[in-house]
């Protein structure tokens, strides 16, 4: 199941998908994907300029939350990196359902 932040996490922060504009490019229905992981003390909205470009592109994008990110620095206490390996293998998974 993805990470569901047990604190308030602005909606510019949360994860996203964008769905490939395939339609312009006459590619088959988005078949390509590309996971975008923020950075450290980072959220989504900072690849969201990115993805939208790919997008236009015909690649669906999804960039999911981090664990503990997203909010406040002390929200990062007790997050492993094993978490965050966890959250990018999940949404990778999900990226693969989608395209």
């Amino acid at each position: 199941m993805p990470f569901q932040p047990s604190y308030e996490v602005p909606e510019p922060r949360r994860a996203y998908t964008i769905n490939g504009e395939v339609e312009k490019r006459g590619m088959e229905n988005g078949r390509i994907g590309c996971l975008i992981l923020h950075g450290f003390m980072g959220s989504p909205v900072s690849s969201r300029d990115m993805a939208q470009f790919l997008a236009q592109h015909g690649i669906t994008v999804h960039c999911p939350l981090l664990p503990g990110h997203g909010n406040l620095p002390y929200m990062l206490h007790n997050v492993s990196r094993r978490d965050w390996i966890a959250e990018a293998e999940e949404a990778l998974a999900k990226l693969r359902q989608t395209v």
